[in-house]
C-alpha cells in the first residue's frame, strides 16, 4: 500500500472517516444495536473547531438488512462526531453504475471521505479518481483488489472464512465422495468476496484451485485431502 505524509487536517478527516467506518461495521455486525460505546462516542474525532466533516457511504444495496444496519450505523456515529453523511447504494447487487455515479457526486460535492462496499473491481477506476482528488476512501466488507487502491479497509477474510468452512465439511463427510455446487454471485463480473469464499473453501477441502483469484479453473474431478481425504466431483459454478 502506498503512503504518504498526511497534513494535520488530513489525519482529522482521516480519523473521522475511519470512526465513521468502524462504528457503521460494528453496528451491522450486531444487529442493528445501539451505538452506545462506539468509537469516537464523544466526538473526539471530529473536524475540530467545529468543522463539519462530509462523508458518503455507499453500499452494494439499499434492501439487504446488513446493509441497512450499515447506513444507520454510520449514521449515528456521523451525529456523534459532527459528520454529514451521504448515503447511496447500488440499485442491485453488482451494479456498479451506480455506485460510480455516488463516487462521482462525493467528489463533486466536496465531501472528505467516502466509504464503500465495492460491489466489483469495475468501481477501482472511480475510486483512484476520487482519492486523485484528495478524498479518503475506506472500503467495507469487500476487500477492493489490489488492496491498495483504497487508503484502508474494514473487512472479514474470506477466504481464511471459505477456508475455515471448507475444512469442517471435509472432515463431516468423512472420507465420503464430496459433490460439490458452488453458487457464485456472478459469471460476468469480478467481486473479490466471491472467489475468495469459493477458493478458500476448496483450498480447506484440499483441493488445488490453481489461481486463487479465479473461479472455475480447477479441475472438476480428483480427490480431496482434507479429513481423512475422499474423491470429489464439482458439479458446477451457477451465478445465483
Amino acid at each position: 500500500m502506498k503512503y504518504q505524509t498526511p497534513s494535520r487536517r488530513g489525519i482529522r478527516l482521516a480519523a473521522a472517516v475511519a470512526v465513521t467506518a468502524a462504528a457503521s461495521l460494528t453496528f451491522a455486525a450486531c444487529g442493528g444495536g445501539g451505538s452506545n460505546g462506539s468509537p469516537g462516542a464523544e466526538g473526539s474525532a471530529s473536524g475540530g473547531g467545529g468543522e463539519k466533516i462530509a462523508v458518503t457511504l455507499i453500499t452494494k444495496t439499499s434492501t439487504n438488512p446488513f446493509f441497512i444496519a450499515m447506513q444507520k450505523g454510520a449514521e449515528e456515529a456521523g451525529k456523534a462526531n459532527n459528520v454529514s453523511i451521504t448515503t447511496a447504494a447500488g440499485k442491485e447487487d453488482g451494479d456498479e453504475a451506480t455506485q460510480i455515479q455516488a463516487i462521482e457526486a462525493a467528489v463533486a460535492r466536496g465531501d472528505a471521505g467516502i466509504l464503500i462496499t465495492p460491489a466489483t473491481d469495475g468501481v477501482n477506476p472511480a475510486i483512484q479518481s476520487a482519492r486523485d482528488a484528495g478524498l479518503y476512501v475506506i472500503a467495507l466488507d469487500t476487500p477492493p483488489n489490489p488492496a491498495d487502491v483504497v487508503d484502508i479497509t474494514f473487512a472479514t477474510d474470506n477466504f481464511k472464512a471459505g477456508e475455515l468452512i471448507g475444512k469442517w465439511a471435509a472432515g463431516t463427510l468423512n472420507g465420503q465422495d464430496a459433490k460439490i455446487a458452488m453458487l457464485d454471485l456472478f459469471n460476468d463480473k469480478v467481486a473479490t468476496v466471491d472467489y475468495n469464499r469459493d477458493q478458500g473453501f476448496l483450498t480447506g477441502m484440499g483441493i488445488d484451485v490453481k489461481d486463487k483469484t479465479k473461479n472455475g479453473d480447477e479441475a472438476k474431478t480428483g480427490n480431496y485431502t482434507g479429513g481423512k481425504g475422499g474423491p470429489y466431483t464439482i458439479v458446477c459454478n451457477e451465478p445465483t
